[in-house]
């Protein structure tokens, strides 16, 4: 009787494990964030944001508990953050770039980090921010949009950016 209880019991944690299994391939442990698999992301993101006509997705990514989608119509950059557990939603607009070479600055703080977002030309090949002691951080280009992650909270900062020939197109403080 003893030992049924101990395989009826083991039996009930693994069935829990095998459950919280996601399809990325981690193991939820109880009070540890899990990573969430692209296909969960995707879900989120089409359940909870409001996509203008013409959208064109350029980046889905996670940022903490909540789960960011990026894109662009021809006139606008939508960035759409979706917090699973409270499905709040935030859209921001901002205008191409035109001849500046890069729009707008959405910086989404967490703790300890920020996470700058924009749009750029099609012209822009290397994109980057140099912080006042001079640390450079590369932004990811998706498209028509820069993501780039900044391993603490920042308000002005400069951003230079490049064409594919390494020449210096625009150099501001944002």
């Amino acid at each position: 009787m003893r030992i049924t209880r101990y395989v009826l019991g083991a039996l009930a944690v693994a069935t829990t494990l095998a459950l919280a299994h996601d399809s990325a391939g981690n193991i939820a442990v109880a009070g540890t964030p899990v990573p969430l698999s692209a296909e969960s992301m995707r879900a989120l993101a089409d359940e909870g944001c409001r996509r203008p006509d013409g959208f064109r997705f350029s980046v889905l990514q996670r940022l903490r508990s909540a789960v960011v989608e990026v894109g662009v119509t021809d006139s606008q950059f939508i960035v759409c953050t979706v917090q699973p557990q409270e499905q709040s939603v935030s859209t921001s607009e901002v205008r191409a770039p035109g001849a500046d070479y890069f729009a707008g600055r959405v910086g989404l703080v967490t703790d300890g980090e920020t996470v700058e977002l924009g749009r750029i030309g099609p012209e822009v090949a290397r994109f980057e921010f140099v912080m006042p002691d001079g640390e450079v951080f590369p932004a990811e280009l998706h498209g028509e949009t820069y993501l780039c992650r900044i391993p603490h909270k920042i308000t002005a900062v400069r951003v230079r950016a490049y064409d594919a020939g390494g020449r210096l197109l625009r150099d501001a403080v944002i």
